[in-house]
């Protein structure tokens, strides 16, 4: 059952401080992003506890649940239709080891139209005067926060890659705006992800995205945004020019961290090199 018919459905078992509540919701869908259980309570009206019962009352933990809930049902990720994309596994195509290949090929060109000097200029900089660097992905996302994880790291750049959702929420919770979070995802509407950029932005912590092209939740919830090629859609055997796509935004945003103060980077890269070469066998 959607959100928003669970919601109609058990109204009448709502007091009448909490309907107020459920209707000023119905009634300003987009605006709960922003909204803390403090400024919702206020502009309806009534009490923070009276929100966070309506809440409960409708079957969730507590409020951050439910805004979690409401706002990827009331979001709308538009997707560009690619008529020229076709999945090689699931058009059983003999010819697919070469079709993967026209794929990748066909993302990247994509992704580089996609690409803003400004968008990725304002991201390093972000990256390279923060304090602490958080990535967050799931699934074969993770393996993209993986790699600039160790991209970062080479440059003598401090982050954590992380995919397990509680990890996540936990690191997230002790960040300051001195910080930053990158958030990996195709879709842009991945549950855990939402989770850790509603808290980031409950913190004021500056949020950097890697999402596919179009409207999405993520998107409209970070401060830099670095688009990606959209040609899969949501079902997919795999993740393979989503993850091309991904990877090769992830190899330019290093390129300008590196640049951002080259000579440093250069004499951190040179610094790794030398001790991999003291250890090597």
């Amino acid at each position: 059952m959607s959100v928003m018919l669970n919601m109609l459905k058990n109204k009448e078992s709502l007091s009448t401080a909490e309907r107020v509540v459920l209707d000023y919701l119905i009634e300003n869908k987009t605006i709960l992003k922003d909204f803390s259980v403090e400024k919702i309570a206020e502009a309806a009206y009534t009490s923070p506890a009276s929100v966070v019962r309506m809440c409960k009352k409708l079957g969730y933990n507590g409020f951050k649940d439910f805004k979690i809930d409401f706002i990827l049902a009331n979001s709308k990720v538009e997707l560009p239709e690619n008529q020229e994309y076709q999945d090689i596994i699931l058009i059983k195509d003999p010819q697919g080891g070469r079709k993967a290949i026209e794929n990748n090929i066909k993302a990247l060109e994509e992704t580089i139209k996609l690409y803003d000097e400004a968008e990725y200029t304002k991201a390093a900089s972000l990256i390279m005067n923060a304090r602490r660097i958080l990535i967050f992905g799931k699934g074969s996302s993770h393996l993209v926060c993986k790699d600039l994880e160790m991209k970062l790291r080479r440059i003598n750049k401090f982050c954590i890659a992380q995919s397990e959702s509680h990890d996540q929420l936990i690191d997230a919770s002790f960040l300051t705006p001195k910080d930053v979070v990158i958030l990996i995802s195709n879709s842009g509407k991945t549950k855990e992800i939402i989770s850790a950029a509603l808290l980031a932005k409950e913190n004021k912590i500056p949020i950097i995205s890697v999402v596919s092209v179009g409207s999405s939740i993520l998107a409209d919830l970070s401060d830099v945004i670095l688009y990606t090629s959209a040609l899969e859609g949501e079902f997919r055997s795999a993740a393979m020019t989503s993850r091309i796509s991904q990877m090769s935004v992830i190899d330019a945003l290093f390129a300008k961290c590196a640049y951002f103060d080259i000579d440093r980077s250069i004499s951190a890269l040179e610094t790794t090199y030398r001790t991999f070469k003291k250890f090597k066998r």
